[in-house]
């Protein structure tokens, strides 16, 4: 008899798991589909005269709502943002960063 009640005890927790696992993929499935893709964008960037420039610019396209990520290079002078569709254009990036004073454009072959 206490073999059956640890069996059950370990099926139970087993049914429980499962269930709990598949809730949570099908949650964050609905998130992420809600979100929009994530897509990639590089932008060329002039104007940065010192090391400290990227650091502006990073912080200006980060407050954007939907951008992910922002690496900027101040030797290629170019911003490679990561960033979920439907959240944020990239107008918005381009208009932010001349906003902050640089020019900003998106390099030829890219997508919008």
């Amino acid at each position: 008899m206490k073999n059956i009640i640890q069996i059950h005890r370990v099926v139970s927790i087993f049914i429980l798991t499962v269930a709990g696992v598949l809730f949570f993929s099908a949650s964050m499935n609905d998130a992420w589909s809600s979100e929009g893709a994530v897509k990639q964008v590089t932008l060329k960037v002039e104007g940065m005269t010192c090391a400290t420039c990227p650091v502006t610019v990073k912080a200006v396209l980060k407050r954007l709502p939907g951008v992910i990520n922002a690496d900027v290079s101040f030797k290629e002078a170019k911003a490679v943002v990561s960033y979920r569709e439907g959240k944020v254009t990239v107008e918005q990036m381009i208009k932010a960063i001349e906003d902050a004073g640089y020019y900003a454009g998106l390099i030829t072959g890219e997508k919008r």
